[in-house]
């Protein structure tokens, strides 16, 4: 399969023909649709943040499952991936939003191969539906920079009627303003619709 892999740092990446990647027993083998460009992509390539070697840049992935566990098929063809596979300790396992707290937590694109290549193998607790109304695209960007801008508002409380300020328009920025948007327009229904019933 084709991938672009960092070879070197603060050199262009490169188009190799690598191996298609191994598929666990509780894997699924995910043909790549969309992979974003993260900063910290661009931090790697440039040396400005630490990179553990993985060959092949990219956690922002969508795509559709093509291969899985034959003890488990996954219903979700178009899916969006999580871009931490955590190796969970087994009392942690049971909740999965605990992943950043495990103790050998690594990232896809960083400390593995990522998206920037035609498939991945992943854990099929990474998997997430993509609905068919959203574009692979945008699922992939929704894995990073909209679940952060997403988690950020979540922690200010955002009301109906607040302002709110976002410093910079990058990815990050732009899915703030848009949910910010949104979420103000779904927290003033749901509070009318409460104070009325």
């Amino acid at each position: 399969m084709k991938a672009v892999r960092l070879v070197q740092i603060g050199q262009p990446l490169e188009m190799q023909e690598i191996p298609m990647p191994a598929v666990g027993e509780r894997d699924v083998l995910v043909r790549i649709r969309a992979a974003g460009i993260c900063h910290s992509d661009v931090h790697y390539r440039a040396g400005r943040s630490s990179w553990a070697h993985a060959a092949d840049p990219g956690h922002e992935i969508a795509g559709v499952v093509e291969t899985t566990a034959p003890r488990r098929p996954l219903q979700a063809r178009r899916s969006r991936l999580h871009p931490l596979p955590g190796l969970v300790r087994p009392v942690l396992l049971l909740q999965p939003r605990f992943e950043q707290f495990c103790h050998k937590g690594y990232m896809i694109g960083k400390h593995v191969d990522g998206g920037y290549a035609e498939y991945i193998a992943v854990s099929e607790r990474n998997v997430m539906l993509l609905p068919p109304e959203i574009s692979f695209e945008h699922g992939a960007a929704m894995m990073c920079s909209s679940s952060t801008s997403f988690h950020a508002l979540r922690k200010a409380r955002l009301q109906p009627g607040e302002t709110v300020a976002v410093f910079g328009a990058g990815g990050l920025g732009m899915s703030a303003i848009q949910l910010a948007r949104a979420w103000a327009r779904w927290t003033s229904t749901r509070w009318t619709s409460t104070r009325r019933s």
